[in-house]
């Protein structure tokens, strides 16, 4: 479709529209004053309960956490009979170790799989919920009627 020549009334680079019906040429007018910015968007309702106490993702990545089996302390398991290199002086207890077993207690690799100190490996917990509640007993609800006395 050629653009045509701009017409009375037109301004120039306008697209041509025809109606419907076919009956002349309809260009709708532009805004003389430019336009307002948008209004931000407002913000989102939560719909869920929220809990403090969720549990985030490591911000170790798993490309840069230690392979093999450590302890919380940083000892490193060599071989199957129990054997373990010992973690440097001044150096225990890093802080990328500090959801691993203590010492003493087991072992754990970089995926997440734990081994008691015989090697047999530690089921894990099932997952729950972070935003179901904790069962908590309140005890027994007591109802009074209008009409009734506390004595």
């Amino acid at each position: 479709m050629q653009r045509s020549a701009p017409g009375p009334g037109s301004r120039p680079l306008d697209p041509e529209r025809r109606r419907s019906d076919g009956y002349g040429s309809v260009v709708p007018p532009r805004p003389t004053t430019p336009a307002a910015p948008p209004a931000p968007p407002a913000p989102v309702p939560r719909n869920v309960r929220w809990n403090e106490v969720l549990v985030c993702p490591s911000p170790i990545l798993a490309s840069q956490r230690r392979r093999g089996w450590f302890n919380r302390r940083g000892d490193q398991l060599w071989t199957n009979d129990g054997a373990y290199k010992p973690v440097p002086a001044g150096q225990e207890y890093p802080p990328d170790l500090r959801d691993y077993p203590d010492f003493g207690m087991g072992w754990m690799n970089e995926e997440c799989v734990r081994i008691d100190m015989g090697h047999r490996l530690i089921p894990k917990a099932p997952l729950r919920s972070a935003l179901k509640q904790p069962n908590t007993n309140r005890g027994p609800v007591i109802r009074f009627d209008q009409g009734q006395s506390i004595s």
